[in-house]
This record gives C-alpha cells, structure tokens and sequence, in this order.
C-alpha cells in the first residue's frame, strides 16, 4: 500500500510544524477566532448581547418560580396517544363503584419499627427488613373494648364520612376481627350470623379474657367468618391485623378501605397527603382512647405503598432543587482545580446557573410540572450543563495570548469547531425523542435538546462576554490566583 499523495498530509502537517508554520486552520475553526472572537471583543456588541440575556434571564427565573409539584396522576404516554386517551377517560369520567377496591388503610397495636439491618433492596427487592413486637402489649378485655368501639365510631361517624368506602348496602367498609372475636365469645360460636351482625351479644360480656386467648384463639380462626364469603376468620381478615404466631397474640388491629385512594392510580402527592395526614389524625386520636389500654401505641400504614410513594415524591420534589444546587457547587469546585483561576470559576459557575434557571423556566412555560421525570431530569441538569463552558475555560486560561482579546480568540480558535459539533451531534441525536410516545423519553429530548443549546449560547456569549468585560489579566502561577 502506498500514498497517491505525495508528500503525504501527515509529512505535510510534519513539514510545517517543523518550519514554525503551525497547522492550516480549518474555515469554521477561522470563523470563531476572527468573526465569532472579533464580535465578543468589541464592547458595544456585548452591550447589545446582555439585553436580550437578561430579559430572557427575567422571563426564565419567573417561570421557574411558577414550578410546581404536578397535582395529576403521572402519564405514561403522550397525551395524544389511544391507549393514554382511553385510560384518561376510565380515570376521570368513570366514577368508582361499590366493586371497586380501595387501599386498605390499616391500624395496628403491638408492631414496633421495621429493624432494617442488612436491606439493600438493589441486590435483594424482596428483603425489607425484620418485623419488631412490643413486649408492653396486651390484648386484654380493656383493650378489646376499647378497639370495638373505635370500630363502631368508624361505621358511624361524620367525620370519617369522606375517607372511608361504602359496600353495597351503604355500611362503610371496616374490617374488625375484635366484632367476631366478641359475638365468638358471647354466643360460643359464629352460626348464627344475623345475630353476630345484629350486635345484640355487645349486651352480654363478650370480652375473652387475655388468659384464655391461648387456648381458644386458634379455634376462633378456624371459624367461618359472616363477613367473609365462606372464608375463615384467619383468611378474610388476614395477618395483617391478627399477629397470632401459634403461642401469643403479637398485634392486633383493625382495617378500613379509602374511599380515595386505589391499588391501580398513582396518585398526586397533594391527594394522597391529604388522606395520610388524615389517618394520622385518626390515629393519634385512637391512641388517646387505646393506648393506656392496650399497652403500646398504635401504627398506621398501608401495604399498596401509596404512603411511602407519596414520601419518594416528596423526596424527588425537594432533592430536585438540592440536587441541581450541589451539582452547580460541584461545578464551581472542578473548574476552579481545572483552571485555576477563581474569576474564571465563578464566570463558569454563574453561566451554569443561568443555564439551569433557563431551562427550567422553559419548560415550566411549556406546562410542565414536577413530577418524578422531571425531578430526575432536573438534579443532572448542572452535570449535563458544565461540559462546553469548561472547554472553553480552559481553553481561556491555556492560551499563550499577551492580554484578554487574544485569550478570547485563542479560545474560539481552539474549541470553537469541538463545542459547536458537540452542540450540533447532541441537539440532533435529541430529535428523535420528540417522536417517542414514552413520556420519560419525549421529556428527556426536549430537556436535553433545551440544555445543550442554552449551554452552548451561554458558554459562547454570555461567558466569554463576561470575560472580555471584566479584562482581568491572567498571570501563569502553579497556585490558584484571581
């Protein structure tokens, strides 16, 4: 194999370099020295530059102030799409009926906190952790009492009108083994469901003695339960308020089903807040009248997770901002170390900053709130956003030019051509994602067609004009200096 070209360009490049020529500059790497450099340099254009940034800036850091914590259910496909379409119309315009299920909010006495030693849910999803009984806890007669009668305030009251759904027949759905257990222990037996239903036994003494729990609790299980559809007490209640392990009774509670909340709907946080605080209220009420008795405070929960997704919202909503705000503080710190000049860093952290509060305020204005994607989305912002004022930072500081213009050419000399064909390949390679039904994936290609031309137009105008205004001079020292 040989070269057609002779000498070849690699001798030719050798050649000049040799010579003290330099290598032959390329047309668009000669725009951005001379025309790009030569428009920045001048202080009447970066006069006319700063007034529409900071109208844009004013315009941005409106909206942003206007982002808020979305109060719809989160779409998984565009808004447009069949599919997407016709589950907005069975959530919004159906209403719920009797057969639907709501979550099951549960109060339990006896549980203590989750011992969570050893959970790492990334290598084991399963394993969340070990279950704790309180030692103090007591289902003696006193407590019986008093959780039946927390029950029958649940199936009357006003105030628990709102959060708790009826069956078919209008009774609020509570699920309240202790009724059972008592109509059990008052008529020996649960055969007679229209009396046990009638309440009728609550006029004799019903209690079971804490003694006599052991012996007879077991048989009270096996009981077919005239709530359950043929179904055992121990299956239609569940051990998620009867804690009997064979020998003791570790908890015991009770459970209603939300008139709000559903296992399928992922709720808005401000929805499903409302209701946990709420249950909470009830709770703390319940455990005025229960916990003296009972010998333990009662736990609230339920086991759809809607609670604890409410919290990962929240969690993304706050860390949304604390996130992208360390990422900036991160910024500063690596441009500092990269070029060593604290003018520089603070120019560079500054148009990171505007380019978060301008992508933010873009897409706010588009009608986006914040929701788990852009929570996601926005913490990376300031990574996402470092990349092309850096290069041309250090760029800035690297070059051999005697005072601040020749710097600034230098710098568009040298990276001008790289940071606009990184500008170009990504904001391209986002325009697909325009076209994907996906939600996470059309959001995540405007947000990063939006960050990389708000970095780009800021690290070439905005920074570097920044620099050519301050004109502080550059001194090579090994320490960090002004």
């Amino acid at each position: 194999c040989f070269s057609l070209i002779e000498p070849s360009n690699t001798q030719q490049a050798l050649e000049r370099l040799d010579s003290g020529e330099g290598p032959i500059e390329d047309r668009v790497s000669f725009f951005f020295r001379s025309k790009v450099a030569g428009f920045i340099t001048k202080g009447r254009n970066r006069a006319l530059l700063a007034l529409p940034f900071l109208v844009w800036l004013g315009a941005a850091g409106y909206y942003t102030s206007k982002l808020e914590p979305t109060r719809t259910q989160e779409q998984a496909l565009a808004e447009d799409h069949p599919l997407q379409r016709a589950i907005n119309i069975l959530r919004n315009h159906f209403p719920t009926t009797e057969q639907d299920r709501g979550v099951s909010v549960y109060y339990v006495w006896g549980v203590g906190d989750v011992d969570r030693k050893g959970v790492n849910q990334l290598y084991d999803p399963q394993f969340i952790g070990n279950a704790t009984f309180i030692d103090t806890f007591s289902f003696n007669q006193q407590c019986q009492k008093k959780m039946l009668e927390v029950c029958d305030a649940l199936k009357t009251g006003d105030k628990y009108e709102r959060h708790i759904k009826r069956m078919s027949g209008g009774l609020r759905v509570v699920k309240c083994f202790v009724e059972e257990l008592g109509a059990y222990n008052a008529l020996g037996g649960l055969s007679d469901c229209d009396t046990v239903k009638s309440g009728s036994w609550q006029n004799e003494t019903w209690e079971m003695d804490a003694a006599d729990l052991e012996g007879r609790i077991s048989s009270f299980l096996d009981q077919t339960s005239c709530y359950g559809e043929e179904n055992s007490v121990m299956n239609y209640y569940g051990d998620s308020t009867i804690g009997w392990d064979g020998t003791l009774l570790r908890y015991a509670g009770f459970s209603i089903e939300s008139n709000i909340l559903n296992p399928w709907r992922t709720f808005p946080e401000e929805v499903t807040r409302a209701e946990y605080d709420a249950h909470i209220s009830f709770m703390e009420e319940f455990n005025e009248e229960m916990e003296e008795a009972c010998g333990a405070k009662g736990v609230m929960t339920d086991l759809d997770q809607k609670f604890i997704f409410m919290n990962n919202q929240q969690i993304y909503r706050t860390s949304a901002v604390s996130g992208s705000m360390l990422g900036v503080a991160i910024a500063f710190f690596v441009l500092l170390i990269s070029t060593r000049k604290l003018h520089v860093a603070l120019f560079a952290t500054l148009n990171i900053f505007c380019v978060l509060v301008s992508v933010i305020g873009a897409v706010t204005s588009m009608g986006w709130t914040l929701g788990t994607n852009e929570a996601i989305l926005i913490s990376i912002l300031a990574g996402f956003s470092v990349d092309y004022v850096v290069h041309l930072a250090h760029a800035y500081v690297s070059s051999n030019g005697k005072n601040t213009s020749e710097r600034i050419r230098d710098a568009f000399g040298d990276m001008g051509i790289s940071v606009f064909s990184g500008m170009l390949t990504s904001v391209v390679a986002s325009i697909p994602l325009f076209l994907c039904y996906l939600t996470f994936f059309a959001k995540f290609g405007t947000f990063l067609c939006f960050t990389i031309t708000f970095s780009w137009l800021f690290a070439n105008f905005a920074f570097m004009s920044l620099l050519a205004q301050a004109h502080i001079p550059i001194k090579k020292s090994k320490g960090v200096s002004l």
